[in-house]
């Protein structure tokens, strides 16, 4: 059995009872890193750990630290049951626990805090109203919907930030609002309120810093489309359901017309469907 367990994203008070319990319970701790504040926590109380931080230094991708990690603790698991412990809630941008969940069944969750709940309380937004979580080391400008509210994990160096206020000034425009924060729910959180066009001049960038990014209330969707049709009667109730088809069947060609063009520089396809919204609204 591998007990993964999640540490929470702060310092050692937001621990759940489970972990403390489960660390403490005799089985040898192996740590993804032991670059977290609660470290503290197991120094103080004298409980035995190995990290595997040296992996960082001796592998030459992400990819391979992750799969030795996997590799490692799938041998150790064969002699006996063990604790396998990561930042965070081990099921929200772990990809390592996403491996070994991939690899064996034979495993124990221990859920943490997330960085998802100090950051939104960093930045005060109430999330229902719909919200996305991406990768900033996996991004692509076809996940972003500017309908909803966006948070973007790994943003750990200035490379990542570069990449992504480029991708970011071409969709929401490079004044547009975000929050850069980092350290979210420690005592030196830190929340930057900036326009898109200065992400990658902030130097306060490190391994638990993101991007929280509020919906563009303004943005043209497929709905808003349909819902102008029907406002300038393009739309009867008999043909409804038939131009609602062929609508979406055409949409389809022009967003991958759309994302075809953008892979080679030339606009996102946001910008059509503005297009078309306004064209329908001339429209008499």
């Amino acid at each position: 059995m591998i007990n993964i367990i999640g540490l929470g994203s702060t310092d050692y008070r937001d621990m759940t009872l489970r972990a403390v319990e489960a660390i403490k319970n005799g089985n040898k701790n192996y740590l993804r890193t032991k670059e977290h504040a609660s470290l503290e926590y197991f120094d103080r109380e004298k409980i035995p750990y190995e990290s595997f931080d040296y992996l960082y230094e001796s592998e030459d991708s992400f990819e391979e630290v992750y799969e030795k990690i996997v590799n490692l603790l799938m041998e150790k698991n064969k002699e006996e049951d063990i604790n396998y412990i990561v930042p965070g809630n081990p099921l929200i941008a772990e990809k390592t626990v996403m491996m070994l969940l991939d690899r064996t069944e034979d495993v124990n969750i221990i859920m943490g805090i997330s960085f998802i709940e100090p950051l939104l309380k960093a930045v005060k937004i109430d999330p229902s109203k719909n919200l996305k979580i991406l990768d900033g080391d996996d991004f692509s400008p076809f996940d972003i919907d500017t309908n909803s509210h966006i948070i973007v994990t790994q943003i750990y160096n200035h490379r990542i930030a570069v990449d992504l206020k480029l991708a970011l000034g071409e969709i929401y425009g490079d004044d547009y609002e975000i929050f850069l924060v980092t350290n979210a729910g420690t005592e030196d959180e830190r929340v930057h309120r900036i326009p898109l066009y200065e992400l990658d001049r902030t130097e306060d960038i490190n391994h638990q810093s993101a991007l929280f990014i509020p919906k563009k209330e303004e943005a043209v969707t497929l709905g808003k489309i349909m819902e102008k049709m029907e406002e300038q009667k393009f739309i009867g109730v008999q043909f409804h359901d038939k131009i609602l088809e062929e609508l979406g069947e055409k949409a389809v060609e022009l967003l991958q017309i759309a994302r075809e063009l953008n892979y080679e520089g030339y606009y996102y396809y946001g910008e059509i469907l503005e297009y078309i919204y306004k064209k329908i609204g001339k429209i008499r």
